[in-house]
């Protein structure tokens, strides 16, 4: 059973290592995981293929514009013929008539048409709205797309801080294990009595805990920027950064106001009623009579026999003009260029409503921002004050002024001045990308 047992411990790790061994690793900063979300993640890859849809939909509609060619045939057997009326052509002044059976009883028909439309309102009204609807796909396509940036920017910040956390901790753990080791060897040489040795096994402990939760919290936050990302599960990410230019760009003008004609959201709804005022137009024009011009040339074949159907041909053609005029539809028009005139208005109050949202969202994304920026300023002289407080007591320590208790409550306000500067600083970063975009200034490149 033991060595059952062994061997199944031994398949999983051998598969586990096999797996890593195999699994794909990828360096890469920022911008190329932004730009492999573009192409790759599942929402993206949506919005691109319902631009392609609109772009579809677009020239099928302006297709109605070019000849309409067809051709249809059908073959046919009378059991009863038709019958037709006619006066009595021997005496056509007696009002009598006489029923005659025209035709024969097999008949074949081949039609071949042209329909050209000249004028027609549905095609002018899709003519008017082809470039609104592929920009208004662009323009959700790009709203997208700016969400997409800041929410793998914000992950990847995140993904930093966590491997920030873990190497601040790695380091405490090995310093810490140290003097573990040091108080160890001054209890078992007498020099010190057991409390230093149980302080120095108290503060590793809870260090490994914290490093274990930052181990796991990374797993977290790893998994989330790959699905932001369009990265697969098995693939290892190694990110790629440099963390002084980021805090050369972090810095951004808290005097600039907002610009509405940056926002995607709003150029959409412009957009929108430019499209909304096309349909109205539409409706109007629908008292405009319709023409279009056809051609038609039939092949008849007919015979009352059904063996020698295809023997002669009745060829017939025709070329006309087409008009169609709608007199009266119980007020139709009126109730249509009314509801067209009110969704109009909905489109100009839903502008409001975005400028309304506009302020509100800069406003609190630059309060945020000033507020990480101000709190980044104190940290960062709280971790210069705490790494100088732990120097000096960690000297005063080994001359034997402070007592290890000092050294750890310097370290660990050190340990809390470190974490809490790299918190404010990603902070700082997630909320400039909040800032950027209420003010519009997300560049995706689309």
């Amino acid at each position: 059973m033991l060595q059952k047992l062994s061997l199944v411990i031994f398949m999983i790790l051998f598969g586990s290592i096999l797996q890593n061994l195999h699994a794909q690793t990828r360096k890469a900063t920022l911008e190329e995981i932004i730009s492999f979300a573009f192409e790759n993640q599942p929402g993206a890859r949506q919005g691109q293929l319902a631009r392609e849809i609109t772009d579809a939909n677009v020239k099928s509609d302006l297709s109605g514009w070019w000849p309409q060619v067809g051709v249809f045939a059908d073959l046919f057997r009378y059991f009863e013929q038709p019958v037709a009326i006619f006066p009595d052509f021997d005496d056509p002044t007696s009002g009598q008539f006489q029923e005659v059976r025209t035709g024969v009883p097999y008949n074949s028909n081949v039609n071949f048409t042209v329909d050209q439309p000249l004028f027609n309102n549905s095609l002018f009204l899709a003519k008017d709205q082809a470039n609104l609807r592929r920009k208004e796909a662009d323009q959700n396509l790009e709203i997208y797309l700016v969400d997409l940036k800041v929410d793998v920017s914000k992950a990847f910040y995140d993904v930093l801080l966590s491997q920030e956390e873990i190497k601040i901790r790695e380091e405490d753990l090995q310093r810490q294990e140290r003097q573990l080791k040091d108080a160890m060897a001054l209890y078992r040489a007498g020099i010190a009595d057991n409390i230093d040795y149980k302080r120095a096994t108290i503060t590793v402990q809870n260090t490994k805990s914290a490093l274990y939760q930052a181990r796991e919290a990374y797993q977290v936050r790893m998994a989330m920027l790959k699905e932001l990302s369009g990265l697969p599960k098995e693939e290892q990410l190694v990110l790629e950064y440099d963390l002084d230019r980021m805090l050369e760009n972090v810095y951004l003008d808290t005097l600039e106001n907002v610009a509405y004609r940056n926002r995607p959201e709003v150029v959409l709804v412009q957009t929108q009623q430019s499209l909304q005022d096309a349909g109205l137009s539409y409706y109007r024009r629908m008292y405009i009579p319709e023409f279009s011009a056809f051609f038609n040339y039939n092949l008849l074949y007919q015979t009352p026999v059904g063996a020698e159907l295809f023997n002669r041909t009745f060829p017939n053609s025709l070329i006309g003009m087409r008009f169609n005029f709608p007199i009266f539809q119980g007020g139709k028009r009126n109730h249509d260029i009314r509801a067209a005139s009110l969704e109009l208005q909905q489109l100009e109050l839903e502008m409001d409503n975005i400028q309304l949202q506009v302020d509100r969202e800069h406003q609190e994304a630059l309060s945020n921002y000033k507020t990480n920026l101000y709190q980044l300023m104190i940290l960062e002289g709280n971790r210069e004050l705490a790494g100088e407080i732990y120097q000096t007591v960690s000297l005063q320590y080994e001359q034997g002024i402070k007592n290890f208790l000092e050294v750890i409550q310097a370290e660990t306000d050190l340990q809390t001045a470190r974490i809490n500067y790299f918190n404010a600083l990603f902070r700082l970063m997630a909320s400039r990308m909040d800032l950027l975009r209420a003010r519009g200034l997300i560049d995706t490149g689309y």
